[in-house]
């Protein structure tokens, strides 16, 4: 299984190239895997989404929450309890957990983000950043017809200066883990999709280079 997480801020179109993604692998009778928040998926994906919709709580705890949602990952998945053919299409990772910290001047969870993140390099295959202003961004949040307190503060006037340094410290620890930056504006999801298929298939044309076992892409079935 080749593993991929696509990573980006809020509404940097993730969740549209991921599918576009999955949709051009399935045409192919490539397996695919998707997961939102964790490489394990299942119970860790809702609960960390009700992590996310829960707008009064204290950006501390949601932070060691997040945390505590990767700590899964630090162990291997039990025998056939994760599919070992295809790709696994993961939205976002521990990266950008450690950005919100460093971003929030959190030192101590900042030192555990970062050695978790040291920890959990090695269970990625490809990283690919999706790069898109925070003015776009949003404008994509604005037309989403679906508001909550918690993006109402995100993007709001004030908290310009803050998202601007979030951006700048994800993009640093991209940079520094070797991720693939993808230019992600307001028409180019497709292209950003087919970027993201070629450099996969890249990847397994490299392992097959490499005389490591294949990718059984399979049949789907």
């Amino acid at each position: 299984m080749i593993t991929v997480v696509v990573e980006g801020l809020d509404f940097a179109g993730k969740t549209t190239v991921c599918r576009e993604v999955h949709d051009r692998l399935s045409e192919a009778s490539v397996p695919v895997t998707d997961s939102l928040t964790c490489l394990t998926g299942g119970f860790v994906d809702r609960f960390l989404e009700l992590v996310y919709r829960a707008p009064r709580m204290p950006s501390r705890l949601r932070s060691a929450l997040y945390h505590l949602g990767y700590v899964p990952d630090l162990f291997p998945a039990p025998r056939g309890g994760r599919r070992r053919r295809g790709v696994l299409l993961q939205q976002s990772y521990v990266h950008r957990v450690l950005a919100y910290d460093l971003a929030s001047r959190r030192r101590l969870l900042g030192w555990a983000a970062g050695r978790l993140a040291a920890r959990l390099a090695g269970r990625v295959d490809l990283f690919v950043y999706l790069d898109c202003p925070l003015d776009e961004r949003r404008q994509r949040y604005l037309r989403s017809g679906d508001p909550n307190e918690r993006d109402d503060r995100r993007f709001s006037a004030g908290q310009r200066f803050f998202e601007e340094r979030l951006e700048s410290e994800l993009r640093r620890l991209a940079e520094q883990a070797g991720y693939v930056f993808i230019e992600n504006t307001e028409s180019d999801h497709q292209k950003s999709a087919a970027r993201i298929v070629e450099l996969i298939e890249q990847f397994t044309e490299k392992r097959k280079g490499n005389h490591e076992s294949p990718v059984d892409y399979g049949s789907g079935a």
